[in-house]
């Protein structure tokens, strides 16, 4: 009798994301390991079929259901393929088997690309790890697991599938969701499944001094230049109506809750400044994010955020309304509000070690957010050993915000080394 396939339910998180995507976008992200030796395609594929059953829910594809959607198992193996083209393709289901990621080499990196319904930036960079030392070990190289990297000789942990999300503590209460429409900056749209490129090189021990200076983090002192770069090009092509400039930064909350899941487990908070209360300085700006992060990044403001999300597939006409109208509401809401709300988005994955004998073959790790929903630049960082690697991600030919956050920096004295896919970048 042949075995019955396995399936999840979608985490909290998952939920929006079938229901906005299109045949033009996806909400994807990739993370990479760069070697310091070409990659073997052949090896590869074999640490990709030893690594792939420990991540049993990665081996799904997306089903509709009447009232939700689910992941089904796939039994099939997920091929390597060279990296071609822009990063970050919307997904067609039919593709890959209707796996819902996909693994890329190219010369001396090997990318893994998510689709967000399966996991974040956190299982992302666990399963790229993992697949990494496999792959090492099969050159023969003594790497250990350890440092994020899972043995695919272990079972899966049945937490790792968890939807967090449900089994918190969470508070009954709910909080606001609604912000006004954010300043942007301006460009020009580029054509379907384009997404530019700019990859910034920056040694940390300058950053984390100049941060240190201000008494703040990298994180904030990043987001800071996001948000005074906004308001100064604001300021240079002033409107009717002065916007609000918002950067949004997700979280990792397992930093706030302790579990082995695999599967999304983050929020996200909003530090903004609103150029209608009057002039800013720099200094200023720096101030009021620390402030707003410091109070923001509290367990009881960031459950609330979650009790509200969790709250709203509770409701009776929720569960009962059949997955069209579902997708009806939810993208109706989206594409209104969404990213919007938003000046940029700002994902730092923080630091990334390299687990443990991969030091003579790991150069870096980086991540890379897919292409936002509308015209515009969002932006990633991972910090390997003294380096912190940037990664913007642009739906637009200009190259305003990348140009204006790297040439601060460097004005305050921090070198920065930078790569483009867009010609002449």
């Amino acid at each position: 009798m042949p075995r019955i396939k396995r399936w999840f339910k979608l985490d909290n998180a998952a939920k929006l994301y079938p229901a906005v995507s299109t045949s033009r976008w996806s909400s994807i992200f990739r993370v990479s390991a760069e070697l310091n030796a070409p990659v073997n395609p052949a090896l590869l594929q074999q640490a990709l079929d030893l690594v792939l059953p420990r991540f049993p829910a990665l081996k799904v594809r997306i089903k509709a259901g009447l009232f939700w959607y689910y992941l089904e198992e796939i039994r099939e193996p997920l091929t390597v393929r060279p990296d071609l083209g822009h990063p970050c393709m919307p997904f067609r289901y039919r593709q890959d088997r209707s796996y819902l990621f996909r693994v890329f080499y190219y010369q001396n990196r090997i990318s893994a690309e998510f689709f967000h319904v399966l996991t974040d930036g956190t299982g992302g960079m666990t399963f790229l790890k993992t697949l990494t030392v496999q792959y090492l070990r099969l050159c023969g190289h003594d790497v250990a697991w350890d440092q994020g990297a899972l043995d695919p000789a272990q079972p899966a942990d049945p937490m790792e599938t968890q939807d967090t999300f449900t089994h918190m503590p969470l508070p009954k209460v709910r909080v606001s969701r609604s912000d006004p429409k954010a300043y942007q900056f301006p460009g020009t749209a580029e054509i379907p499944h384009t997404l530019n490129t700019i990859a910034a090189s920056i040694p940390c021990a300058p950053l984390k001094e100049k941060a240190k200076m201000l008494g703040i983090s990298v994180t904030e002192y990043l987001v800071s230049i996001i948000l005074y770069v906004g308001y100064m090009e604001q300021k240079k092509h002033p409107q009717k109506r002065l916007k609000p400039l918002r950067v949004s930064v997700p979280v990792n909350m397992r930093t706030f809750y302790s579990t082995a899941t695999l599967r999304n487990f983050s929020s996200f908070i909003n530090p903004d400044i609103d150029p209608r209360l009057g002039d800013y300085t720099f200094e200023e700006i720096a101030g009021h994010v620390h402030a707003f992060m410091h109070y923001h990044l509290s367990p009881k403001l960031l459950f609330a955020t979650i009790a509200t999300n969790v709250s709203d597939e509770r409701y009776l006409f929720t569960r009962l309304a059949p997955l069209f109208i579902k997708n009806l509401i939810i993208g109706s809401v989206f594409h209104r509000t969404g990213e919007r709300t938003f000046t940029a988005t700002f994902s730092n994955l923080g630091v990334t070690k390299i687990p443990t004998g991969g030091q003579p073959y790991i150069r870096r790790f980086e991540m890379q957010l897919g292409a936002p929903s509308r015209p515009m630049c969002n932006c990633a960082a991972v910090t390997t050993g003294d380096e912190l690697r940037l990664i913007y991600s642009s739906t637009i030919r200009e190259t305003t915000l990348p140009r204006e956050m790297l040439r601060y920096l460097v004005e305050q004295g921090i070198p920065v080394t930078v790569e483009s896919n867009k010609k002449g970048g």
